[in-house]
């Protein structure tokens, strides 16, 4: 319903042919006449109004007459509604034209039911997904049943996807085969098991569930968490008859909720007392997701000393050491995986890896720029005598001292100690840049400062969790960030909305405001777009700022826009620096930017005909190709 083509590139460039003209008018013609319709209130004239200025990019405009289509009774436009504003962003209006008529639509129903699915309320969605089922919405009965399925209602979600696939639905058909092959596998590893259980071998019970960590499997336990408790009640029966290994693959599941951290970390503890090697080597990683950075060199080298040489902790001390810019430490643990680099396999990932690590140690010693700046170096002591007789803001510029010249634990300390949002903040960052830490645990140390109105760290938890996956709530905190001044996450929206088609009007507002701080992509985005609707007086403003910024497209839409203006002499001259222009963005952008980048001489040789420079105008179109 809003999926469609953007504007034409053109903003007011070559004269229309008769054909052209009479099309155009017909369109006038009718869009006059849907409106008067619409505006009498003539039976279904809302909604093919509606469609029309959907159709044609304008959502602002067409938004009044889908409300005005729903609120007599039109459940599609209420659901298109919904759509639109879910696609904006505004979850709270797309819940409430979905509830205007659900109980009566299912695709209403079923927007509903994702809606409040992707929220986090199962109950609500599990409920819609019913009442839509009811209502003859096939996707609705098999969204549900993938619900049941997850949370291990194998029988009933088995029986209503038989009926979704008898109804034709596809996807009930694949999943109810998906979910069948998964229960037989299932079978197959208890059985293992317990055959493994009833000989009393724990490396026969280890060894039956080894497929359940393969990673091309790890997608279904997101998809179906009831199989999270699957998987750790399994291994836990593996352990119990003596198999430490499944002690720790049991804590990795166990470690999927977050809330059972602790419970999760004494499984492997207790398995490296029982003397298994490689629990070490997981307790430091868990420890250096979580920016706990001593007790992840603890851990490794612990791995390292009970394995007589562990490859993997060998590695990350090596990295976690170049991060602290202890270079000689750095090569010496890489050195110690035993990869020789006068003689290592090219086709090895593991290799590679360290090969590209020592490089980048001999990049750093080669380059002092990185290796922390001498003049935090030189201010450290007197920070440091300042902060052991002060307070939160001595500690936070001895922290920040500590953490520009790479001493990384101690600096994580200071910060900790100063405890201010600005400063944890700032630990924040740091274990996120340097330190190791995986994004969705440096959340909480984002939180305090983005309460108290700093954008950037608003912004930066939208970035976490876009890189999570949970685009939701990325969308969330950029909208927030953007309302705090952010440029970035404004951007990010705009381009959202220019990915997600049918708001270009969305897309441009979003440019504007990121533009205004000074970013340029956008401020050309902006222009563009206004250009494409003929606004060519608000664009070029935007493109000056764009061009002073070195946008190499900038030129060409400024051209555009001040021959709208009827301004053909600067349109000339935008379209000779264009015309120059051309060949090297042709070859930064790769063989496709030929169709998406027109060839300035073209309209340069018509402004030069309106010029009446018939014979310049000829002498250009001679050196570039014929229009396709």
């Amino acid at each position: 319903m809003v999926d469609h083509p953007s504007h034409g590139t053109s903003g007011a460039a070559p004269a229309e042919t008769p054909g052209d003209s009479r099309e155009n008018g017909e369109r006038r013609d009718e869009a006059a006449e849907l409106r008067a319709a619409a505006a009498a209130g003539e039976p279904g004239a809302y909604r093919s109004y509606a469609e029309l200025l959907t159709e044609r990019g304008q959502l602002d405009e067409a938004l009044p007459w889908w409300a005005r289509a729903a609120d007599a009774g039109d459940a599609d436009a209420s659901r298109t509604l919904a759509v639109c504003h879910q696609r904006r962003g505004d979850f709270a209006e797309a819940e409430r034209w979905y509830r205007t008529a659900a109980d009566r639509d299912g695709g209403c129903a079923l927007g509903l039911a994702r809606l409040l699915q992707e929220a986090g309320d199962p109950a609500g969605a599990e409920e819609w997904y019913g009442r839509g089922a009811a209502l003859g919405s096939v996707a609705c009965k098999t969204d549900g049943a993938v619900m049941l399925a997850a949370r291990g209602e194998w029988d009933t979600a088995l029986e209503l996807l038989a009926e979704a696939s008898a109804e034709g639905d596809d996807v009930a058909t694949r999943t109810r085969k998906v979910i069948e092959d998964l229960l037989d596998e299932l079978a197959g590893w208890r059985d293992a098991l317990a055959s493994a259980e009833a000989a009393g071998d724990p490396d026969a019970a280890y060894e039956a569930l080894r497929a359940l960590l393969d990673p091309e499997r790890q997608g279904m336990y997101d998809t179906c968490p009831h199989l999270v408790a699957e998987a750790e009640a399994l291994y836990a029966r593996a352990a119990a008859v003596g198999s430490v290994k499944a002690l720790v693959d049991q804590a990795i599941f166990t470690a999927r909720d977050s809330a059972r951290s602790d419970e999760a970390r004494a499984l492997v503890e207790r398995a490296h007392e029982r003397g298994y090697d490689g629990a070490a080597f997981v307790l430091g990683v868990w420890a250096e997701e979580r920016g706990e950075l001593r007790a992840a060199e603890t851990w490794y080298r612990t791995a390292d000393d009970a394995d007589g040489g562990h490859f993997w902790a060998c590695y990350n001390l090596g990295v976690l050491c170049t991060r602290q810019r202890r270079l000689d430490e750095a090569e010496e643990w890489l050195l110690s995986t035993g990869i020789d680099p006068e003689n290592w396999d090219p086709f090895s990932e593991s290799e590679d890896r360290v090969i590209r690590a020592l490089e980048d140690v001999a990049a750093i010693r080669a380059d002092p720029t990185r290796q922390g700046s001498a003049q935090w170096r030189d201010r450290l002591p007197a920070l440091r005598a300042s902060a052991a007789d002060g307070g939160p803001d001595a500690w936070y510029a001895y922290a920040e001292a500590l953490d520009h010249i790479h001493r990384l634990p101690e600096a994580a300390e200071w910060y900790r100690k100063a405890g201010t949002p600005r400063a944890l903040l700032a630990l924040g960052r740091m274990l996120h840049r340097s330190g190791g830490a995986k994004g969705t645990f440096v959340i909480p140390y984002y939180e305090p400062a983005a309460g108290e109105g700093d954008a950037s760290a608003a912004y930066d938890i939208g970035r976490v969790h876009e890189d999570a996956g949970d685009r939701r709530t990325a969308e969330i905190w950029f909208h927030r960030a953007a309302g705090l001044g952010h440029g970035g996450a404004a951007w990010w929206l705009g381009r959202t909305s220019e990915e997600r088609g049918g708001d270009p009007q969305q897309a441009e507002r979003w440019y504007v405001r990121a533009a205004r701080t000074g970013l340029v992509p956008p401020a050309f985005l902006a222009g563009r777009s206004m250009v494409r609707r003929g606004a060519h007086a608000d664009a070029v403003p935007l493109l000056y700022a764009a061009h002073d910024g070195g946008h190499a497209e900038a030129a060409y839409w400024l051209a555009k826009a001040v021959r709208g203006l009827g301004r053909p002499e600067e349109a000339e001259r935008w379209l000779r620096t264009a015309a120059e222009r051309h060949p090297r963005l042709l070859r930064e952008y790769g063989p496709m930017a030929r169709h998406a980048l027109p060839d300035p001489r073209h309209e340069l040789a018509e402004v030069l005909v309106e010029l009446g420079r018939d014979e310049a105008a000829a002498e250009v179109l001679t050196e570039c190709p014929p229009l396709s």
